[in-house]
């Protein structure tokens, strides 16, 4: 499958705005993966399905991770939307048939990141974080993605150090993935 056809069988279940996003990313992520020379077509499928259940409610979300028996973060029982992502790869492997375990794991860890992302799953990552909505309506944001041209794990660390100065301004709880993610790439840009 690709991300075209992945486009049309999911079209159907998405409101327009997340339409529009989800297409702003899978151009996004298609120009970080031809400028790193990584496989576009990978990235663009992940880039597709990542929020294929964004837009379901935070108590829908928390029933559907209970009914299959996942284990619930406290910082995700707190904020059930990070659950989008783990429940869309399900979703994307059973009903659509998306079978990359790569592709996978980059939309089950797009809210939080992971410290074993590959490339392709940084690509979505920023592309996601950085579309130009985002960009427009927190215009730091820009800085990310200037960085991206050049490392998507710089422009990754960035992002990280941005949402966590923001978590600590509003004392929220940074989950336990972004943590360790954020101190995997430290530990990565240093040596690069």
């Amino acid at each position: 499958m690709d991300d075209r056809e992945l486009r049309r069988l999911m079209l159907p279940e998405l409101q327009p705005s997340m339409a529009a996003h989800i297409d702003r990313v899978v151009d996004l992520a298609d120009r970080l993966a031809r400028r790193h020379n990584l496989d576009v077509a990978r990235v663009r499928l992940a880039a597709q399905g990542h929020d294929l259940l964004r837009l379901v409610s935070p108590s829908e979300l928390l029933a559907r991770a209970e009914a299959r028996g996942m284990e619930i973060d406290p910082v995700e029982r707190a904020a059930p939307v990070i659950l989008h992502g783990p429940l869309g790869a399900l979703e994307l492997e059973e009903r659509f048939g998306v079978d990359d375990y790569d592709v996978l794991e980059a939309i089950r860890w797009h809210t939080v990141g992971h410290p074993e992302f590959s490339s392709e799953a940084w690509a979505m990552f920023i592309a996601d974080k950085t579309e130009p909505s985002k960009v427009e309506r927190a215009p730091t944001l820009g800085g990310v993605l200037d960085l991206a041209d050049e490392s998507l794990e710089v422009a990754a660390l960035a992002y990280f150090d941005l949402r966590f100065d923001e978590a600590i301004r509003l004392s929220q709880q940074q989950h336990p993935i972004s943590k360790l993610t954020r101190d995997a790439l430290v530990a990565s840009c240093r040596t690069s």
